[in-house]
């Protein structure tokens, strides 16, 4: 397989799996507030099948930046991602989980700022607001 097709199909990959997480977890927890609060949701059907669509869209601005990083991983060794706890002393698997949260955190943090410039705002972060202005009909 050219590498090409390779970075795509771990692209893909990943895209797929970060969709089927948040199907997983978003469905579920719709799934229990839907049979705990039977008609919490009226109304709001048209908002939610928008929703379901931007999540799995943006599932692929996750999935192909990490099926990238993955591919160059096992192919190329382009990050130090290791899978044998032994491999380092043991002080640093909670060290480098919390070094992995402050960065994604950080990255987050600032990418989120970064569309709030009013042209991305409009393009691409507008519908996130939209979701958040959205209550479902009835007594608050």
């Amino acid at each position: 397989m050219s590498a090409a097709g390779a970075i795509l199909l771990s692209a893909l990959a990943m895209t797929l799996i970060v969709g089927v997480r948040y199907l997983i977890s978003s469905g579920g927890f719709a799934l229990a507030t839907r049979i705990r609060h039977p008609g919490l949701y009226r109304g709001l059907e048209r908002q939610m099948r928008r929703e379901i669509g931007w999540s799995l869209a943006s599932a692929a601005i996750y999935g192909i930046p990490a099926g990238i990083v993955a591919w160059g991983w096992r192919e190329h060794g382009w990050t130090r991602i290791y899978t044998d706890v032994g491999d380092y002393p043991l002080w640093y698997l909670p060290v480098s989980l919390f070094a992995y949260l402050l960065v994604h955190d950080t990255w987050f943090y600032w990418t989120h700022r970064w569309m709030h410039r009013p042209a991305l705002f409009r393009i691409a972060h507008a519908v996130h607001h939209d979701s958040c202005s959205r209550r479902p009909p009835g007594p608050q």
